[in-house]
């Protein structure tokens, strides 16, 4: 899971009393995934196998499991009497070999936890629609501690800033044509090519990143599959007190109306252009 999902499920679970441990590559207890192309399901699920069959299971008594994982750890939760909740909040996004062959494991996770699993937690009322389910079903929005962030501060020359994934999937290239002054932060393997387009820098800490910013920025391509994508960047760039220029993608619909979201149609230009220099063209406070 994401790191913000991952505190901030645990954080309201222990909040009721639950006590939560971690099976992922840097949790309690700790599992491995390849960095190579192709390989990372495969050797993650084999390892979550593994540290499962290692662990003394009888003390817990419920499991949350990424559809990740689901391949690796529902044989062994079955065994040991431990019911389980399947968690998606990222169905696969790449194109291609990898994208087909990724699909074809989500696939295969959700068949098993209709099977298997005593319930689901999806990020949104779409994600929750597009699978056939008859069981206990929990809708998990993104969402964000506003403790953690602070107020912007405004610049002279507004400063759109768009962060997290800078993969090629996500199109980001795009940004770069809409006149505006842009930052992107973040790690993919399209930041060399868009470092040559506009401002690029390394991943770092969320919220004093955006604290020196002006807009939020989340554009995403035309896909059926980008409308499942989380608002947490959304929520963050809110958080910040920023104004947003976002893709129309489910979490969102919600906050249609506010003073602060501008909604464009995914993989619109122009209209995430427009809306981009209207926020741009608002008056410092």
């Amino acid at each position: 899971m994401s790191a913000t999902t991952l505190r901030g499920v645990s954080t309201a679970l222990e909040g009721r009393g639950w006590k939560i441990e971690f099976i992922s590559p840097d949790g309690q207890h700790s599992v491995e995934r390849s960095t190579r192309m192709g390989r990372g399901h495969q050797t993650f699920n084999r390892s979550v196998t593994g540290r499962l069959k290692s662990m003394d299971l009888t003390g817990y008594h419920a499991a949350i499991v990424e559809w990740t994982g689901v391949q690796g750890a529902s044989d062994e939760l079955h065994r040991a009497g431990v019911p389980w909740i399947i968690m998606d909040r990222s169905p696969p996004v790449i194109s291609g070999i990898i994208g087909w062959l990724q699909r074809r494991q989500y696939k295969q996770a959700w068949n098993i936890a209709r099977m298997e699993s005593r319930g689901r937690a999806v990020k949104s009322t779409h994600m929750e629609s597009s699978q056939s389910w008859g069981k206990p079903s929990a809708i998990v929005p993104a969402g964000v501690s506003i403790s953690e962030f602070e107020v912007a501060t405004m610049n002279e020359e507004p400063l759109v800033v768009c962060h997290g994934s800078l993969d090629r999937v996500r199109e980001l290239h795009r940004l770069t044509k809409m006149g505006v002054n842009l930052l992107l932060f973040g790690s993919g393997n399209d930041s060399k090519r868009l470092s040559d387009m506009t401002r690029v820098e390394g991943p770092g800490e969320v919220a004093t990143r955006l604290a020196g910013a002006d807009i939020g920025v989340l554009h995403l391509p035309n896909r059926e599959v980008w409308m499942h994508a989380s608002p947490l960047k959304g929520a963050e760039y809110a958080a910040a007190g920023l104004p947003v220029g976002a893709a129309d993608v489910s979490g969102l619909e919600r906050y249609r109306d506010t003073e602060w979201l501008k909604l464009v149609p995914l993989g619109d230009d122009e209209a995430c252009r427009t809306a981009l220099q209207a926020l741009c063209d608002l008056p410092l406070e």
